[in-house]
């Protein structure tokens, strides 16, 4: 049973590897296959179809994406506003390294996939929605501690910080340039500052990452 789950796992994580830098309908089975090492005709035994292969890498990517909200927004030991700052600090640092051009795995299989398969697209929903949920939590946090205005509605803000960073990842992939995420932080520090006076809420790169 674990020699299967690490062959499943094998699969998955050299399909993700490939599907986050060329796509889902570009990236053919054989190609994960022989990246990952495993026998021609294995694939249909662990997976019924590409459809639930394709569910399968958003689970991985959700966990992915996942760890990263965690780590930052979860981090008790410094505010919630700068929490957000280094979710964002984390999301520069990892699109420079690539060279801004793999994107959001969640993003682009929206884009990709939502008009092609009911399953795929409800899943990449579910996914979103956690996401968006987990930034309205650390926005519930700041309004709490005063950093943001008490009538602050936490989950439109929480869609639309989201929202605003897909399209900027957007931008940066098809400009091949970080300044677009930039742009975004500036913009969205002005925006969540503005109503709390004497704060601290800038959301601008926090003081280890300069």
């Amino acid at each position: 049973m674990s020699a299967q789950l690490g062959t499943r796992d094998a699969i998955i994580r050299k399909g993700a590897e490939l599907i986050h830098a060329r796509g889902f309908n570009a990236t053919g089975l054989q190609q994960i296959l022989e990246g990952a090492g495993v026998p021609k005709g294995s694939f249909y035994f662990y997976f019924k179809s590409k459809e639930e292969f394709g569910l399968a890498i958003i689970d991985h990517f959700a966990g992915v994406v996942g760890s990263l909200f965690t780590r930052s927004l979860d981090d008790g030991g410094i505010p919630p506003l700068a929490r957000l700052a280094k979710l964002l600090d984390t999301y520069e640092r990892l699109f420079i390294k690539s060279g801004c051009t793999l994107g959001c795995p969640i993003g682009n299989l929206s884009l990709e996939m939502s008009d092609s398969s009911e399953r795929i697209r409800a899943r990449l929903q579910a996914v979103i929605d956690s996401l968006i949920a987990h930034i309205g939590s650390c926005l519930e946090d700041a309004r709490r501690e005063g950093s943001l205005p008490a009538g602050t509605n936490t989950a439109e803000t929480a869609c639309m910080l989201f929202h605003g960073l897909e399209g900027a990842i957007l931008h940066m992939k098809v400009s091949k340039s970080i300044e677009p995420i930039r742009l975004y932080r500036k913009y969205i520090s002005s925006f969540l500052g503005a109503g709390a006076p004497g704060k601290n809420t800038s959301l601008r790169k926090t003081k280890g990452d300069r």
